[in-house]
């Protein structure tokens, strides 16, 4: 019986650290992937930085009112690049725990409220419809209110940035369980709209109105709510269906009426 307990042990062991395994080489993956594209995407700037430096320097501008356009073009791609880097450090910090969440029961109602009055007049802007189902109001979620307003917020820009038609939905499901909510984003676009390409596309030209890319958003989004035990999924339909639908799960808590 001993030898059979032990035994048992052992092979417990070991699959826990299979498990560990795989989460580290996952880990890797995901932190190599961030580190590549944000490197990737800070060229962008920092070559117009660059350029318009060495213009001014070579004495290239054709009067002074040029070359103070230039200086404020040039300022402007250094905000961007600080933007980038505030977005490694917050990710970086999220990761290695320095930064925590603030786990709470909030109501996803009063979020969904939160979050819809601020992206309305966006959507509109792009001719979009965002739409929103408000849950009960005694669901409440488990989650730092703040970083839920704020990654619920980043998904939907990113929808409407890429996004030139149709409805955008926000709305939320709860298992028989009761142990998790699911929230759902839809989107009138194709699966891959929400995946990394491939292969990264080429350096692009830096333009004042330039945004953080949608890639490094989500991964902004995926980190918080790893940090307050959530998960996001894409959820795979046939190719060119729509709409697409993120799922963002959370624990939950219920609340007697």
């Amino acid at each position: 019986m001993a030898g059979s307990n032990q035994a048992e042990s052992v092979k417990t062991t070991e699959q826990q650290l299979q498990i560990a395994y795989r989460r580290a080489l996952e880990m890797a993956s995901f932190k190599g992937g961030f580190l590549m594209r944000t490197a990737h995407e800070l060229r962008s700037p920092l070559n117009k930085i660059i350029s318009l430096q060495q213009m001014i320097l070579e004495g290239l501008c054709d009067d002074i009112e040029e070359e103070r356009q230039f200086v404020t073009d040039a300022y402007a791609a250094s905000l961007q690049m600080l933007e980038y880097l505030d977005l490694m450090i917050r990710v970086s910090k999220i990761e290695m725990g320095r930064l925590e969440p603030q786990i709470q029961p909030v109501s996803l109602a009063e979020i969904f409220t939160q979050v819809k009055d601020l992206m309305q007049v966006q959507a509109a802007e792009r001719n979009l419809r965002l739409t929103f189902e408000l849950p009960q109001p005694d669901i409440k979620i488990q989650a730092d209110p703040s970083w839920l307003h704020n990654l619920l917020t980043l998904l939907i820009e990113i929808a409407i940035d890429e996004g030139d038609r149709g409805t955008i939905h926000l709305y939320s499901t709860s298992p028989d369980s009761g142990s998790a909510c699911y929230l759902w984003l839809a989107d009138d676009r194709p699966n891959s709209a929400w995946q990394d390409p491939v292969n990264l596309p080429p350096v692009a030209d830096f333009a004042l109105n330039d945004t953080l890319s949608a890639s490094l958003r989500m991964t902004l989004v995926e980190a918080m709510l790893t940090a307050m035990s959530g998960q996001l999924s894409l959820i795979s339909l046939a190719d060119g269906e729509v709409p697409t639908r993120l799922q963002i799960t959370l624990p939950t808590i219920a609340v007697p009426s």
